[in-house]
């Protein structure tokens, strides 16, 4: 059995019982293709990068699931035709990390997700020990 991460976002203007009666739906077919769910994070309502079935907000669920292939691609063709969701993805991964996502607000103290340790990859740029190649006067005519 393989582990798998499933995102999909729903429409916005179902009612909160609507919302679990999807993830039920959802619950069941993951159920019925013999996987099993291992850690479900709902992400609430948030806004999308670009509009999607002319919705620009949706809610998030994600789940990390444990079944076989079989699973996956039965699962794929229900949320296709699904008319409540709008997005999904589906992900293999190595092992089942069951630990609190940032977008689940695992950070209790401040009620705000945690930022990254390692800092942010344009902090990086102005290191002079990543080689990155300096600008040079040469045109544009001169490269071939």
């Amino acid at each position: 059995m393989a582990f798998y991460e499933s995102i999909y976002i729903v429409r916005p203007d179902l009612t909160t019982e609507q919302l679990e009666q999807v993830n039920k739906r959802i619950n069941a077919i993951i159920a019925d293709n013999g996987g099993e769910i291992l850690q479900t994070e709902l992400w609430g309502r948030r806004q999308l990068a670009y509009q999607v079935k002319k919705n620009s907000k949706g809610y998030y669920v994600f789940n990390l699931l444990q079944g076989g292939g079989s699973m996956v691609a039965n699962l794929e063709s229900r949320l296709k035709i699904d008319e409540d969701i709008l997005k999904y993805l589906n992900v293999r991964v190595d092992k089942a990390d069951r630990t609190p996502t940032p977008l689940s607000g695992a950070d209790e103290r401040s009620g705000r997700p945690q930022a990254s340790a390692a800092g942010s990859v344009l902090d990086d740029l102005d290191d002079p020990e990543l080689g990155l190649p300096e600008d040079d006067d040469t045109d544009d005519e001169d490269r071939v």
